[in-house]
């Protein structure tokens, strides 16, 4: 950002955009809401003191990989959360799906 604007200032960030992105993306995966069945209190004491990431991490499985991008998406100090730039390096890391010749993917594919 140009030097002077009012970028600390903002009620948002690019951190706070990755802890969201990876939010949706562990609903994507795990196919649930990342914290449930507790009061809404509850939930934002876990979230703000970064203790619910541990938990919600630990109770499910989705590999190595996944838990590590998750952990550093939600990681507790801002600062220390990737830019969408090294997510996106961490993200094309990670193995690639075997896809069966029905899944549209293999047209997105040239030819090797």
């Amino acid at each position: 950002m140009c030097p002077g604007n009012n970028e600390d200032r903002l009620p948002f960030s690019t951190a706070a955009d990755v802890y969201a992105f990876g939010t949706i993306w562990y609903e994507l995966q795990a196919r649930d809401w990342p914290i449930t069945n507790q009061p809404v209190e509850a939930t934002i004491w876990q979230v703000g003191s970064g203790e619910g990431i541990k938990k919600v991490l630990g109770e499910i499985s989705l590999g190595k990989e996944v838990t590590e991008i998750l952990s550093a998406c939600w990681a507790f100090n801002p600062r220390d959360r990737p830019t969408f730039t090294q997510l996106a390096d961490m993200l094309e890391k990670l193995p690639k799906l075997n896809r069966r010749l029905s899944h549209p993917g293999h047209f997105w594919k040239s030819a090797e």
